[in-house]
């Protein structure tokens, strides 16, 4: 895999009403592989706005960490089985959430790398939100 990489993020979020809506990010990145850990480094920019916001992204075995910094920040931790809990900023004050991920898979080939993740976002004790979350990682 080559280090500068385009990266694109695909979200599915469903509400506790069944609701569901979906989100795609492209951008261009940096990949690496360093010590059993894939790491990859993007920056998003929101419309309208035109914050910014960067993003890093971490996967080993099943522990996938999502950090952002800029416009948006959070630190978001997605292991299988478990549960994290995450400082989650809106504009109204950060809210105390949970992520809690029934799955994290990895495929990896000769080029391009795709990252899946499953989780469900908590907050008192009740859940928010389900996810599933596809991150495609290939060759500029």
């Amino acid at each position: 895999m080559t280090k500068e990489v385009k990266i694109t993020v695909k979200g599915i979020q469903k509400d506790d009403t069944g609701e569901s809506n979906g989100t795609e990010t492209v951008a261009a990145g940096e990949y690496y592989f360093r010590n059993g850990s894939h790491y990859i480094f993007y920056t998003e920019t929101a419309e309208g706005s035109g914050e910014s916001t960067q993003n890093s992204l971490k996967l080993k075995g099943d522990i996938l960490e999502l950090t952002r910094k800029g416009a948006q920040n959070s630190r978001m931790v997605f292991e299988t089985g478990k549960r994290h809990a995450m400082d989650y900023a809106t504009p109204f004050g950060v809210l105390r959430m949970e992520t809690a991920a029934s799955g994290i898979r990895l495929l990896e080939e000769e080029k391009n790398l795709r990252i899946g993740a499953e989780y469900e976002l908590w907050a008192d004790d009740m859940k928010v939100s389900s996810h599933r979350l596809t991150i495609d990682i290939e060759p500029l």
